[in-house]
């Protein structure tokens, strides 16, 4: 019995750790606003997290009900996760100054500056001043933490339900969501709180 209740911490925490390594799935829902301007209705899991994001890609397509495997990146990590490349850390960078300019009512001029780092076209000239101040690397949005505020969910190259003919599928960017535990890590930490009493039970008896 006593070995039963040393082993039952270690195995609690060996099921968290190997949840916590699952790669998260971003679902598009539908556009609230319709057509095919953000922000988009997206839910992540695990946690089946409602969001609102946009997108950075206007030459890949997804359709309502479509899951895929996502990274999920906060901005202050950008540099990190994209150590290999500076220039498309860079680029991710620029991406959040341009988001960070969301106010509600600028939806047009949001999402053709975002859509413009990644595919140059001619824009209008509200979503041209998002991309030239964006590439202002000395503003201070750059190096006063705000990147911190913004939150990226790239696709990591595995699976697609419900995919879109062969198209792989968009990355979005948001603000950041306030982070919640999921119900296993709680009922994880329970199971080691109860078995941590247990043994100290068991050692007065």
């Amino acid at each position: 019995m006593r070995k039963l209740l040393t082993l039952l911490p270690a195995v609690c925490l060996a099921l968290i750790s190997l949840t916590a390594k699952a790669d998260p799935t971003l679902t598009f829902n539908n556009v609230p606003g319709g057509g095919d301007i953000g922000p988009y209705s997206m839910t992540l899991n695990p946690g089946n997290v409602n969001l609102l994001l946009f997108c950075m890609n206007d030459t890949n397509f997804i359709q309502g009900g479509e899951s895929w495997t996502v990274n999920v990146v906060n901005g202050a990590n950008l540099a990190t996760f994209f150590s290999g490349d500076p220039s498309l850390a860079t680029d991710y960078q620029e991406e959040a100054y341009i988001y960070s300019h969301y106010n509600g009512s600028n939806s047009n001029d949001v999402q053709a500056a975002l859509w413009d780092i990644f595919d140059p076209k001619s824009v209008d000239s509200g979503a041209q001043t998002l991309v030239n101040d964006a590439e202002n690397l000395a503003d201070p949005f750059y190096s006063n933490g705000s990147l911190g505020n913004y939150t990226f969910y790239l696709y990591d190259g595995g699976t697609i339900t419900n995919q879109y003919q062969s198209y792989p599928p968009q990355n979005f960017l948001g603000t950041s969501p306030t982070p919640e535990p999921s119900s296993l890590f709680l009922l994880g930490s329970g199971l080691i709180g109860l078995a941590g009493v247990a043994r100290r039970k068991f050692a007065r008896g």
